[in-house]
């Protein structure tokens, strides 16, 4: 790459260089040969293709799973949890030992313990990764409280289970919810049970989802906070 001197117009080609305007410099480097037919067809790019692939069905499912729980997730950093989910379902394809590169798929991968146990703890909400230690015994998810952390403005803190079941191969999904429990900031008990919502016909992958939104308390009612960054959106 250089840059060069040019009066007056110039050729956007010179043997196997271009040239182009670089704010007010002019730019020449040699040409490198990437056409869309050669990333299509050439081996060199193989490795793209696969990359490409696999993305592209990661994103589409990643996108289906955020739209059963579009009521949930925080709306204020959506592109940070796009990404956040996008970049941990990627991490799981290697748990698809069936099919070769650029054709794994989540759906054989996610039939895996191992890979379901890697989405275990995982924050939708990676602002708020907080620490919450929880436990599900009979029916009953409990959870410690000393990780929750006070956004400005917020008085009471509501909780409220989720039990999805998502069927990675065919993108439906079943979601049951349980009522929202109100509590004070300031009074907040140490640990707090509540129940798991029972889902009778289950289609796809079992998930305990905990959702934490935070409110403040205006004329005796709650009201959520205008900035929702603050919501935990946890997998048990």
């Amino acid at each position: 790459m250089a840059r060069v001197k040019v009066e007056g117009e110039f050729p956007k080609r010179i043997d196997d260089y271009v040239l182009y305007k670089l704010e007010d410099q002019i730019i020449m480097r040699a040409k490198s040969g990437f056409t869309t037919k050669a990333l299509k067809t050439s081996p060199k790019y193989a490795l793209s293709r696969q990359n490409a692939s696999e993305f592209g069905r990661v994103s589409s499912t990643c996108k289906e799973l955020r739209l059963a729980l579009k009521d949930y997730l925080p709306k204020k950093n959506n592109l940070l949890v796009v990404n956040n989910l996008t970049k941990k379902m990627r991490q799981l394809l290697v748990f698809d030992t069936e099919s070769i590169r650029g054709e794994r798929t989540l759906a054989k991968a996610l039939v895996t313990i191992e890979a379901q146990n890697q989405l275990k703890r995982f924050h939708f909400n990676p602002e708020m990764a907080i620490s919450l230690d929880c436990t599900i015994t009979n029916n009953q998810l409990q959870f410690t409280t000393d990780g929750i952390v006070l956004p400005d403005g917020g008085t009471s803190v509501s909780c409220t289970v989720l039990t999805l079941a998502f069927n990675f191969e065919t993108k439906t999904n079943s979601l049951c919810e349980s009522d929202k429990h109100f509590y004070n900031l300031t009074t907040l008990p140490n640990s707090i049970t509540l129940e798991v919502p029972k889902m009778e016909l289950t289609d796809g992958i079992l998930f305990t989802i905990l959702v934490l939104d935070f409110y403040k308390e205006l004329d005796g009612t709650y009201v959520p906070l205008e900035d929702d960054r603050s919501k935990v959106v946890v997998i048990i």
